[in-house]
């Protein structure tokens, strides 16, 4: 049986720790005990974000959606792969082939000894921990943001898998959020305060297309200049009115809610192929915001394009 695996134990740490804006610390023994937390207490994203592809005829894939009583329980087939992310990898666990999970063992051994009862200090403590072999592999900064590749799963199928750190403005990720086929993990202000708090300032104020509702000219308006200024300011004060907020007791997951929509985040991605084709069609069209393109045109030259969305009918 042929197995290919994308992530690692570290990889299920960095994905929930970006809440906390604390994605590229590694501590093994305090990582375990995160994992140990995370599943005991079902917070399961963070582990969609490690895949296992394995080669089984469509047979296999219609045996493990009609034995696994789940109905959350979801695994792709195509190309002679049956594709499972590590969250429902671990709801089948009982039903995958053996040679399957023994991979999954050495591939995520603290994870898998969580899954399978060995989740005492003592037990953990004398777990194997794998990390990921660097943070990311490529970076591309564009004027909206960035985005890196962190790691790829490549078969040459509709279902090979990328995970991507994006930074970018919040009204941006709001709209990279629709694209709702793939895994998303986000820093969190009700975790996180004023720490590494920034605001997304466009070159110009574009304006207002006229025959489109929803898009903009690539042309600033006449106040510009003076206009950018008072939404600098403007932001500014936000960020001032926040610590105050928070130097005052206010929690912070109300405090947050003065901040505008230029704030920026940052967020994981585990996208499919198939997916991650789509977006790449439909946010570098011209119809696209501007920012928004610009990341995509990012993610295009990270990934490639190989047009696997146009085999959808919507």
């Amino acid at each position: 049986m042929r197995v290919r695996l994308m992530g690692s134990d570290q990889r299920v740490v960095r994905a929930a720790r970006v809440s906390f804006a604390r994605d590229e610390l590694t501590d093994p023994e305090r990582d375990k005990r995160l994992i140990r937390y995370l599943y005991t207490h079902r917070h399961a994203s963070p582990f969609e974000h490690c895949v296992v592809a394995y080669e089984a005829p469509k047979d296999e894939w219609l045996r493990l959606l009609s034995e696994v009583e789940s109905p959350t329980f979801q695994a792709y087939w195509t190309d002679g792969y049956l594709f499972l992310n590590l969250r429902n990898a671990l709801n089948a666990l009982e039903k995958l082939p053996p040679e399957l999970v023994e991979q999954l063992r050495k591939a995520f051994p603290t994870v898998l000894g969580v899954a399978e009862g060995r989740s005492s200090d003592e037990e953990l403590s004398s777990l194997p921990y794998s990390t990921d072999e660097r943070f990311f592999l490529k970076k591309i900064e564009t004027p909206s943001g960035w985005v890196a590749l962190v790691d790829k799963l490549e078969l040459g199928t509709r279902m090979d898998y990328y995970t991507f750190i994006v930074e970018c403005p919040l009204f941006v990720a709001r709209q990279w959020m629709r694209h709702r086929f793939g895994s998303f993990n986000e820093l969190s202000r009700r975790y996180v305060g004023d720490e590494q708090l920034s605001f997304y300032l466009p070159p110009y104020l574009r304006k207002q297309a006229k025959k489109n509702k929803q898009a903009s000219v690539e042309e600033p308006v006449e106040r510009s200049e003076e206009l950018l200024k008072k939404v600098h300011a403007h932001a500014e004060e936000s960020k001032k009115l926040y610590r105050e907020l928070l130097n005052e007791g206010v929690a912070r997951e109300l405090a947050r809610g003065v901040l505008p929509l230029l704030t920026n985040t940052r967020f994981y991605w585990t996208v499919p192929r198939v997916s991650l084709d789509n977006f790449i069609t439909l946010r570098t069209h011209e119809g696209a915001q501007w920012e928004i393109r610009l990341l995509a045109e990012a993610v295009k030259k990270l990934a490639g394009y190989r047009g696997t969305d146009r085999a959808n009918r919507l």
